[in-house]
Order: structure tokens, then C-alpha cells, then sequence
């Protein structure tokens, strides 16, 4: 059970409805509907009850919105007083796209050079990613960039990479030869769902060319994409550090996507950018990041983010 799931719990609880709550806290319907699951499941009981207009504590609920008031205040006293230095955790959110390329190998340094602090690492969906921020369960995010940034976070832009296409070995596709975006009209599709980032650009990018865009397979699941693409039910399109989960791979091929791009920005939570866990987590990351483009280990991507950012 985290602190931040009774605060959601409690504005629910006072708006009566999952709804309106979602609104003021700026988080989605589906976001703010998770969290309050996940309490339910850790309190072991259900909280609310389902109506027409809205929800309505049920007995156990209404003990814990009465409970959870004056324990949230003294929590609150408590954080002031240490200055919540926490300085033994690190809770950090990353793409699947980026596993093999930069999440593994940041956690065994990460490991090796921070032995005492706790690393907790969630790969999500850049969407999950930011319900989750806007809850504030996360320190750390790598989530794509965005003109306007979240409320009490701090976004530093950090990596530029290509968007690729990736299809069998018999689509003959080759990293040589850029696809224009008109080589996937009509052609079936392998993609995460909506609200995805590279999904809804991708839409974007065919909508304004009036080209025929199909979709054969949803799946939020960046290994499912990648396999239904080498069984040929559909071209996948992902951004190139996915590339690290097919190297050398025969049955696959592969072309960058003409003029497609993803900017990855780092998003740090400030309430807690103080920590020396976050500060030295987030000096690592940027480390290992800028050291994968400088040795062109991450294909043709382009480190944005300023040299001091990494030291």
C-alpha cells in the first residue's frame, strides 16, 4: 500500500465519484481506478460501492477514510521533520524498448556502485508511465517529451532515437534504405493501444497523408509486437533501442521510418530530487545513456541533454 493510493482513495471519497476525482487530480479515469484496485487488494477489503451516479463507501471504506485522515497528518508531520532524506530507495519507470539496451545494464551498475539503496524499477507504457508520475509513485521516469510538463516535476530532454519498422526476413526491409511512411498504407499493423505516444504519431503522420492505416494486432506487450512481426502477421513499428532485443537475429529485418523520431525526456519527481538515491540514480542513468550514443551502441540516436546533466 503506498501513501499516495490513501490520498486518491480520500479525494474519491470526498467527490464520490472516480470521475470527477480523475479531473481535479489530473489523472485518467482508468489510472485513478488502478490505484484504488490496488489498495482495495492490499486493505483486503472493497471500498467503495458502484452506483449509476457515481460511488459510495462501503463499511470497510468508510473506517479508513476516518482512519487514514489523522495518520495522513502525521505522516505528513513526520516527512517534514526528516526532510524526507530517503536516501536508501530509488523508484525509477522506464519503456519496455528500453530493457535490454539501458534498463539492465543501469541496474547491475546501479547495483554495484549503490549496494545499500533499495531499486525498485517499473517497466511501463509511456501513457502508464504518466498516470503513474501524476500520482506520484515514481522519482524517476523516461517518458517521451511533452511542450507542457507536469505539475511538481522537472523533465530534462535526454535522447533523440529513429522509429523503425520491423517485419520478417522476407520483407526484405533494410537498415540502409529508409521506408517512407507511404510504404505502410494499407500494410497490417502490429501496435500498442491508444493513448501510446509512437501509436498516436503514427496515426497522426498517416491521417494527414490520407493513408490507409490498419491495425491487425493490439497488444501493449513491445515482445509480443516484435514476435507477431518475425510470424508475419503484420509490420511492427518501435523506436530503434528495441532494436537490442533482435540483434543478430536471421528472421527478422528492419528499416528505419522516414522523418519519425521519439524524444525521450528524463522527468524527475521534486519532491524528492533532493535524495541522494535520486541524484545519484539519476547521474548514472544519464551516464549510461550518453556513453551508449557516444559509442554508437544506441543506432543513429542523438544525446540531447547537457554535459553537466551527467556528471
Amino acid at each position: 500500500m503506498e501513501v499516495r493510493q490513501l490520498d486518491l482513495f480520500l479525494r474519491v471519497a470526498e467527490l464520490g465519484s472516480i470521475n470527477r476525482a480523475a479531473s481535479t487530480l489530473g489523472l485518467s479515469q482508468p489510472a485513478l481506478s488502478r490505484q484504488i484496485a490496488l489498495l482495495e487488494q492490499a486493505m483486503g477489503a472493497q471500498l467503495f460501492t458502484r452506483t449509476q451516479g457515481g460511488v459510495l463507501l462501503t463499511g470497510a471504506g468508510q473506517l479508513l477514510s476516518e482512519r487514514a485522515r489523522p495518520l495522513l497528518k502525521q505522516f505528513g508531520l513526520l516527512k517534514r521533520q526528516v526532510g524526507e532524506q530517503a536516501a536508501g530507495q530509488l523508484t525509477i519507470g522506464t519503456p519496455p524498448a528500453w530493457r535490454q539496451l539501458v534498463v539492465c545494464p543501469f541496474i547491475e551498475d546501479f547495483a554495484a556502485r549503490l549496494p545499500g539503496v533499495k531499486l525498485r524499477v517499473y517497466e511501463r507504457l509511456s501513457n502508464e508511465l504518466h498516470d503513474d508520475m501524476s500520482a506520484g509513485l515514481l522519482d524517476l521516469a523516461f517518458v517521451p517529451f511533452r511542450a507542457t510538463p507536469l505539475q511538481r516535476h522537472a523533465q530534462t530532454a535526454v535522447v533523440r532515437e529513429p522509429v523503425v519498422v520491423v517485419g520478417r526476413a522476407s520483407d526484405r526491409l533494410s537498415p540502409d534504405k529508409p521506408l517512407p511512411i507511404t510504404g505502410l498504407d494499407g500494410r497490417h499493423l502490429v501496435l500498442p493501444e491508444r493513448p501510446n505516444v509512437l501509436r498516436v504519431q503514427l496515426e497522426q503522420a498517416m491521417a494527414r497523408r490520407q493513408l490507409n492505416f490498419r491495425v491487425a494486432v493490439e497488444t501493449d506487450a513491445m515482445d509480443v509486437c516484435l514476435d507477431m512481426a518475425r510470424r508475419g502477421l503484420g509490420f511492427s513499428v518501435v523506436p530503434a533501442s528495441a532494436l537490442s532485443v533482435i540483434a543478430g537475429d536471421p528472421a527478422f529485418s528492419w528499416a528505419p521510418l522516414r522523418a519519425q523520431h521519439v524524444t525521450w525526456a528524463l522527468w524527475a519527481n521534486e519532491a524528492r530530487a533532493h535524495s541522494d538515491a535520486v541524484v545519484e540514480g539519476r547521474r548514472l542513468a544519464l551516464r549510461s545513456i550518453e556513453a551508449l550514443v557516444r559509442e554508437k551502441r544506441w543506432w543513429r540516436a542523438e544525446y540531447l541533454a547537457s554535459a553537466t546533466s551527467s556528471e
